[in-house]
């Protein structure tokens, strides 16, 4: 073992103590109060926050947010231990045996040359694993609570992985065109039930056109979101120069200012590299 394999056995096994310290007699009261589906959900919050940190470049922040994802992570194994004797060494031990045996073309006598090989392999390993399992459908084991964005995606790689794919992403780009045109006619209808139908399929083809690019949506929306941020508050500045509030500027003025935003390049992008 390495010294630095001791050093984090001795840290997990000193923040155990102070967990069973904290959820003992005479312990925390919010921490003995906590269940599996509270430190789930925490565990869910901190790992946005964790990506935020990550979007800052700030590695430190990282380090904080990781350790804090850590933490939780320990904290549910100690709530699992409270109801199954489960050693966390046999969690590992079980999870590392997957990622072995979900790279036979890095571990056994197949081939991948490329990420789009590496994945296929990797759902061939896992539909032969849910062979071993009792029947189920294609679909049915992906988490419902997935936030949306992700659960759509998650749903159409597996729906590929058994070869439901389109052959290219001009298939793709036509079915996009088809739902917008669908959205079109629901508008005319006046039908709000038909509109918001519509919206969500064209929502869907979006995702499914970001999957066959191999392009993250969560993380491409998040970019285009705060590209609008940065140009709507120099719209605001723009605004407050010319002595006006955009609440009494027309839609024509507003839309002037907001060309200028995009005309305008952002600072990093404009300093040369000495």
């Amino acid at each position: 073992m390495e010294p630095s394999d001791r050093a984090i056995g001795a840290e997990i096994a000193a923040l155990r103590k102070t967990l069973r310290i904290l959820r003992g007699p005479g312990g925390c009261p919010w921490d003995r109060e906590r269940d599996i589906d509270d430190m789930i959900s925490y565990l869910i919050e901190e790992s946005y926050e964790l990506l935020q940190a990550e979007k800052g470049k700030n590695w430190r922040h990282v380090e904080e947010e990781l350790g804090d994802v850590f933490f939780i992570l320990i904290f549910i194994h100690e709530l699992l231990l409270e109801k199954r004797e489960t050693p966390l060494a046999a969690i590992v031990a079980r999870v590392h045996e997957k990622l072995v045996t979900r790279h036979p073309h890095v571990f056994g006598n197949t081939r991948a040359a490329n990420s789009s090989e590496s994945l296929a392999e990797w759902e061939r390993m896992k539909r032969s694993e849910r062979r071993k399992r009792p029947a189920s459908g294609a679909l049915s084991n992906i988490p419902a609570k997935l936030p949306p964005l992700r659960r759509a995606a998650a749903v159409q790689i597996r729906a590929a992985g058994v070869g439901f794919d389109w052959p290219d992403c001009t298939g793709i780009l036509d079915k996009l065109r088809e739902e917008i045109d669908e959205l079109t006619t629901e508008l005319r209808r006046g039908s709000r039930a038909g509109v918001k139908d519509e919206v969500g399929d064209i929502l869907f083809t979006v995702v499914n056109l970001a999957r066959y690019l191999k392009v993250d949506p969560e993380s491409v929306l998040e970019g285009a979101t705060e590209k609008f941020v940065g140009r709507f508050g120099e719209v605001e500045r723009r605004a407050k120069r010319s002595g006006k509030k955009l609440s009494s500027m027309s839609l024509d003025e507003m839309e002037r200012l907001w060309q200028k935003s995009k005309a305008r390049r952002p600072r990093r992008a404009a300093r040369k590299r000495s």
